[in-house]
């Protein structure tokens, strides 16, 4: 039986305010201001005209195709963003072109489930799928791989997908409607393929993947679809059944050490007293009784700063050159004693202001995961980013318990909590962030955004991005430009390049200064910066709504995170109501824990919007 998560929303306890501190952009030399006007880089054209499919990690090929028999198919012109019919797709083995396949499955009901959604997606591009067909494609669990890890055999005869296990399988299949058939699952209710190529398989292709991140979760609000986040790689959703795969599930979700304790919310526990450490063991095996099928439990401290000073817990955080030293002792301590009894499960604490640094004496035992959460960082720049003085903490600290921890986990922030709806200049910042992630131990990602509305900014193309992320997090910069452009044709409509220019304006050129996830709208990007390209930014929402054909509802909604930022610069009330009555009309909230989108009485219209005053 699948447990539920408990809600996400709980996280919110968590998030306090930012400060700002001043630091050094280093520019991307990919985008530079030259380029700002022009509709498409010279780059992104190359990449959309080049027609050969690189093979990627872990494939093999024999390529005895005929090149005569698909260059017609190859010359055909990709979809308009527009059109959601899928095109017909023939099947080319080699040379060979196959007239229909059979799909065969076991027993388990995930194998069932991802043979139906092969053999619905390939019905959608109409391949005729037949008891008897010619072709066939067996989807199975095969238990010598890993986990979520799935294969994918092709020969002249026959192909195989398989996972070690129900999710694997249903990966591996997700994986081949993406690379083969070009299926794309952009939103909920936006799939298509993105091109009329022939499904080609060559003979003697073997493909094997185990993914970098054991867990995989985000709460914007699209993947709250728990269908959606299936086919986009995630494993953490509490609408992921046993015939989906399942659902990786907590026992306890975080800042549980007070309760467990004994000691309640205020403060920290004092982690020195062995009362303390037993009644939280016994509130842990309590909790794993009740829940035997727990892959996790949290035993993390409470969401403030004020702990233990006690004589025994400073002399041990004296030890350990940091407070995480007593709250590893501590956790390693029950990780030690259910271990035996619970070998599968994880003892899940944070590191988390000030347990942000590693201890230098005390490592974590195998069974314990470290979840550090950088909510005092700046989000315009890469945790990484040798010139962002108020990054270089956080980035050490990551360093530092990737040295001593096998399993660490991040808890990310990937929206503006206190602004929803201006933008946040963080979609080249978050490529940068997962890779340093994976090089450094870490085995789980929760990156946690607006999810009480639809976005008012780019938050759809920032889940989607996200997803692509965790499944590939060592992607190279051009191919993290080509999903972004991906869902920009398909979301916003014939003028995506336009809105393309937008998010390199704003957010691959962030100047000087840092901007938390509480930060105010104009402190990356400042207001002289987008003073001087206003007009240019105008013309470009204009054209891309003046392209956008029935994509017009997405691009004016997205334009409404400009309008914010324009009343900013020259505040005028008129202007303001009708933006009000739009955000009211689109449904979107201003902030976290705001659930309107109504405007406070008293607030004054005809000043900047960061002014007003909201319900």
């Amino acid at each position: 039986m699948v447990k539920k998560l408990l809600p996400v929303t709980l996280c919110a306890a968590m998030l306090l305010s930012c400060f700002m501190a001043g630091c050094t952009d280093k520019p991307d030399e990919s985008v530079t201001s030259d380029a700002i006007d022009a509709p498409v880089s010279s780059e992104q054209e190359t990449a959309e005209s080049a027609e050969t499919e690189e093979i990627t990690d872990g494939e093999t090929t024999a390529d005895d195709t005929d090149p005569a028999e698909t260059n017609a198919e190859e010359k055909e012109p990709a979809l308009e963003p527009t059109e959601y019919t899928f095109p017909q797709k023939p099947v080319l083995v080699g040379s060979k072109r196959i007239a229909s396949v059979a799909i065969r499955h076991g027993e388990n009901t995930s194998e069932a489930y991802a043979a139906a959604e092969l053999q619905a997606y390939l019905e959608k591009v109409k391949v005729p799928v037949r008891a008897d067909g010619e072709y066939p494609i067996t989807v199975c669990v095969d238990p010598t791989l890993e986990q979520e890890s799935y294969r994918i055999e092709i020969t002249k005869s026959e192909m195989t997908i398989s996972g070690g296990s129900g999710r694997g399988v249903i990966y591996g299949v997700y994986y081949f409607l993406e690379k083969y058939v070009s299926i794309r699952f952009f939103t909920p209710d936006l799939e298509i393929a993105q091109d009329k190529k022939p499904i080609q398989l060559y003979a003697d292709t073997v493909i094997e993947h185990s993914p970098t991140f054991e867990l995989r979760q985000t709460n914007w609000v699209i993947s709250q679809d728990a269908v959606w986040s299936l086919k986009n790689g995630l494993n953490c959703h509490d609408g992921l059944t046993d015939e989906m795969g399942g659902t990786w599930t907590y026992g306890a979700w975080i800042h549980t050490i007070g309760w467990m304790t004994g000691h309640g919310g205020v403060g920290q526990p004092c982690l020195s007293d062995p009362q303390n450490l037993a009644n939280a063991i016994a509130s842990v095996r309590s909790i794993l009784a009740q829940n035997p099928d727990a892959d996790i439990i949290s035993v993390s401290q409470n969401d403030n700063d004020d702990y233990c000073k006690c004589e025994a817990c400073a002399a041990i955080d004296e030890i350990e050159g940091s407070p995480s030293g007593s709250i590893i002792r501590f956790v390693n301590a029950i990780a030690a004693d259910i271990a035996v009894d619970y070998p599968n499960v994880v003892i899940d604490t944070l590191a988390y202001r000030y347990s942000q640094a590693a201890p230098k004496v005390t490592k974590p035992l195998p069974n314990v995961c470290v979840r550090m959460a950088p909510l005092l960082s700046c989000f315009t720049h890469a945790y990484n980013d040798p010139d962002c003085p108020r990054n270089a903490q956080f980035a050490q600290d990551l360093v530092d318990w990737s040295k001593i921890c096998d399993r660490i986990y991040i808890w990310d922030y990937t929206t503006n909590f206190t602004y929803f709806v201006p933008t946040f200049e963080n979609l080249f910042a978050i490529r940068e962030n997962m890779k340093f992630f994976a090089e450094h131990n870490v085995k789980g990602i929760f990156a946690q955004g607006n999810d009480q509305c639809p976005s008012g900014e780019f938050g759809e193309l920032r889940a989607y991005l996200l997803t692509r992320l965790m499944n590939d997090p060592l992607m190279t910069r051009n191919e993290y430009y080509e999903h972004m452009d991906e869902f920009l044709k398909a979301y916003y409509g014939e003028g995506w390049r336009y809105i393309r220019n937008y998010i390199d304006a704003t957010s691959n050129q962030t100047g000087i200064y840092c901007r938390g996830c509480y930060g105010a709208p104009l402190e990356a990007f400042d207001r002289d910066r987008y003073a001087a390209l206003a007009d240019s930014i105008d013309s470009w929402w204009d054209k891309a709504e003046e392209l956008a054909g029935d994509r017009l509802e997405y691009v004016q909604r997205s334009r409404l995170q400009w309008r914010y930022l324009k009343l900013m610069l020259r505040p005028n009330e008129e202007e303001a109501k009708t933006f009000i009555a739009d955000i009211a009309a689109a449904g979107i909230h201003w902030k976290e824990w705001r659930y309107t989108s109504a405007i406070g009485e008293g607030s004054n219209l005809s000043k900047s919007p960061d002014k007003w005053i909201y319900d």
